[in-house]
């Protein structure tokens, strides 16, 4: 079982620091790039990511726990964005980012604490 898991954890983290850094350039691309954005609110759309990175690059379980709760507040905005009549291609990509890594955080918590 210890193989099977080691496996299914590795395959998670590639899944995280995909998601993970695809959200970062998202924020980045829409406010420091098109028209519309700003600064203040790339700082708050990135801040709360970049709380748990040096959990995540230690790999500690907890970290993974607390960027679940955070997503929580990405998931909740893009779905409503989504929903939106005048939404963008950015929404939806927001909100599919955030569920993969908001999912594939939870497991890899729970595979790390199986170890």
């Amino acid at each position: 079982m210890n193989d099977s898991v080691q496996r299914k954890l590795k395959i998670a983290l590639n899944i995280n620091w995909f998601c993970y850094i695809g959200l970062l350039l998202l924020f980045a691309a829409r406010n420091l790039f098109l028209e519309g954005g700003s600064i203040p609110f790339w700082l708050l759309q990135t801040v709360p990511l970049l709380l748990v990175l040096p959990g995540l690059i230690e790999q500690r379980y907890r970290s993974y726990l607390w960027l679940c709760f955070i997503l929580l507040l990405y998931i909740t905005a893009s779905i409503v964005d989504v929903m939106l009549p005048t939404h963008g291609w950015q929404d939806g990509v927001l909100m599919v980012l955030s569920l993969i890594l908001f999912f594939s955080a939870m497991m890899s918590s729970r595979w790390h604490r199986m170890q």
